[in-house]
């Protein structure tokens, strides 16, 4: 979760960095020319929304070295490296539940691609069209808007002075509450990645009392990996997007049961 900027961003830089989507020299501009504290979160494409870089270095020269990484990092999904991007006339779903249905000798291999917890490239549009459908508007009893529906809005204002505010000292605060705590990220994401979850957690005055270790979805595959700390857990879900359950709804269904029944992970 985007918990705070300076951490945060630095992580996703190394996250890019480390799964080769960067070269050397570009991440070690980024790191020179960018103030994470004011940036946030880095985005592969676009202007990034910086106000300032570091003492003695041009604001201009942030935004070159991320537009740069863009570059290198060519179209790619930044909320899942692995995944596929929708290339429009290309999305191959529909060919697929025709083979699906068919006696063609593709039908078995149809069919394992179009498994639940499978997310299509195109996927989102799909959902944009269908939640903007005025029977499924009146269906889940939302307001009729006087525009589109999208994932990503541009016209909900969101206050900048909230995206880049630190949310560790409310984590220090909820400690004292006593309260059962589970923070967790998918492993594949390069928008809020696992190396900046990681770097804010030893911010926090933690105490480690189980080693990190592999936890087993009941699929027995390994779900993902943990480490127990005295006030939370903290897991990963393996080969998860940002979206966790939607690359991974098996996966993100165990670790919240166990979340829910207090089982160990």
């Amino acid at each position: 979760a985007w918990t705070d900027a300076t951490l945060d961003n630095a992580g996703a830089v190394f996250y890019w960095w480390s799964h080769a989507l960067i070269s050397d020299e570009i991440y070690e501009n980024i790191n020179k020319a960018c103030n994470f504290s004011e940036v946030g979160p880095l985005r592969y494409s676009g202007r990034p929304a910086s106000s300032r870089a570091k003492s003695g270095v041009s604001r201009v020269d942030c935004e070159l070295w991320l537009s740069e990484a863009k570059t290198e990092m060519g179209n790619i999904n930044i909320y899942n490296i692995y995944a596929d991007v929708c290339l429009k006339h290309r999305d191959g779903q529909q060919l697929l539940t025709y083979l699906a249905r068919s006696d063609s000798v593709m039908r078995k291999f149809a069919q394992r691609q179009l498994e639940v917890g499978k997310m299509y490239p195109c996927e989102d549009d799909y959902m944009e069209k269908y939640l903007n459908r005025p029977d499924v508007i009146a269906a889940i009893h939302a307001a009729t808007l006087p525009y589109k529906w999208t994932s990503c809005s541009s016209i909900v204002n969101y206050s900048r002075q909230d995206l880049l505010s630190s949310m560790l000292p409310v984590y220090r605060k909820l400690f004292h509450s006593d309260l059962h705590i589970l923070i967790y990220s998918g492993d594949v994401d390069a928008i809020v990645p696992v190396t900046g979850t990681r770097a804010w957690l030893k911010a926090l005055p933690l105490t480690e009392v189980g080693g990190w270790r592999a936890w087993t979805a009941t699929d027995r595959q390994v779900g993902g990996y943990s480490v127990v700390y005295d006030k939370l857990t903290f897991a990963t879900v393996r080969n998860a997007g940002h979206e966790v359950p939607g690359y991974q709804p098996l996966r993100a269904l165990d670790m919240f049961n166990r979340f829910l029944k207090n089982q160990k992970f």
